[in-house]
């Protein structure tokens, strides 16, 4: 997730909103695990709460978090039925599923705090867990860089550059992999470190936007000559959301106009991909006082000096879509040079995916424990008391 070490499993647990230039080149380059929806899709999954009936637990070795929060209980409401804008993009996420692989180009631009910057790349997607994905970012002074997730089926490279820093960290996926797929691996966790991995596709940026925002307007429409499925909705779960202060974002009332609450959906009728992710903060109601202030704090300067700032845009995009292609398998090789420092986190993951594994087999023979209570397998056989001997005369 953003800004977390790439060799934890770590939920976010707030979405960062001021954006300095430190910031973003570790909002950024923080963890090339996510998938590569690196601002818009690990914001929303870093704001997900995740369903649940156990309360929260504290963090295992290695930093994998348990799922936090707990969501079903009295104190909740209902659920909500999903609306036939959620229903559409429910299906596009089984359908992309299915993919077997993909090939595409994408670019996002963040417009944010009066920082303006954007994320171009290549996205490959083949059988047997080969992906390949490839990020540079331009337009923020002094942060240049490059990010590159590849996959050959049998280990995973995560390389990164920024400015003249150069990082290697492979893992090797099959013991991963044998972990994932253990029945006694709670499915959310499961499904995180899938996600972050790089296993999973758009889908996982889907799954994380049905999470965070309540769609309920769809309409038919045409983008670049293809008809699409033009999806509106808005913030519907502000938990994770901070203010510069690292204040929480009151619970109800107008969100800061820096937050992209609004967002506009663009999927393809015949193919369920999404196309184009648009995302707004909306316009503030109030002028911002930029004028300098004296020893006294009495402002100086006239008034016309104040300053309406604009909202936040994330536009996501992809173009040169092609599904179930047929890759070449030498597009997923890739080779450190031999004087690179290499990182080797397999140990590391195995570990974390090992704890959480038995903490879910402690705590299902707890709950059958429980479930039990405390009723014997079998009688205990009580001795009597013996007769009484008779006295003598």
């Amino acid at each position: 997730m953003i800004g977390h070490s790439k060799v934890t499993l770590e939920e976010l647990p707030y979405i960062p909103t001021m954006l300095n230039n430190p910031s973003i080149r570790g909002l950024v380059f923080g963890s090339s695990r996510a998938v590569f929806f690196l601002i818009v899709s690990s914001a929303l999954a870093g704001a997900q709460t995740v369903p649940s009936d156990r309360p929260s637990q504290a963090a295992g070795p290695a930093g994998l978090a348990q799922p936090a929060g707990s969501l079903g209980t009295a104190a909740e409401k209902p659920a909500e039925p999903p609306t036939e804008a959620e229903l559409l993009i429910d299906a596009a996420v089984g359908k992309l599923r299915e993919l077997k692989s993909v090939a595409a180009d994408l670019e996002q631009n963040v417009e944010m705090l009066s920082q303006k910057f954007s994320l171009k790349g290549r996205y490959l997607k083949a059988p047997d867990h080969r992906v390949y994905l490839r990020l540079a970012v331009s337009g923020l002074p002094e942060s240049t860089g490059t990010m590159l997730q590849i996959c050959d089926g049998e280990t995973l490279w995560d390389y990164q550059q920024v400015l003249e820093n150069q990082r290697y960290v492979k893992t090797s996926i099959k013991p991963i992999l044998e972990r994932l797929n253990s029945p006694d691996l709670d499915p959310r966790i499961r499904d995180r470190a899938t996600v972050e991995m790089g296993f999973a596709g758009p889908e996982a940026l889907l799954v994380g936007l049905r999470r965070v925002i309540k769609f309920e307007q769809k309409e038919t429409g045409a983008l670049d000559g293809r008809k699409v499925l033009i999806l509106r909705g808005t913030w519907a779960n502000r938990q994770g959301l901070v203010l510069p202060n690292n204040q929480p974002v009151p619970p109800t009332g107008a969100l800061p106009f820096y937050v992209p609450s609004d967002a506009t959906l663009y999927l393809g009728a015949d193919d369920s991909w999404p196309y184009k992710l648009v995302m707004i903060g909306r316009p503030p109601t109030d002028l911002i006082d930029t004028r300098m202030r004296g020893a006294d704090n009495r402002v100086s300067g006239s008034k016309r000096l104040l300053e309406k700032p604009n909202p936040s845009r994330i536009e996501l995009v992809y173009t040169n879509v092609k599904l179930n292609p047929t890759i070449k398998l030498d597009e997923f090789a890739f080779t450190a040079p031999p004087q690179a420092q290499v990182e080797d986190t397999t140990e590391m993951l195995v570990k974390s995916l090992d704890a959480a594994i038995e903490r879910e087999k402690n705590l299902k023979r707890s709950e059958a424990a429980k479930k039990d209570g405390d009723v014997l397998e079998k009688s205990i056989s009580v001795p009597g008391q013996p007769a009484e001997t008779p006295a003598k005369p």
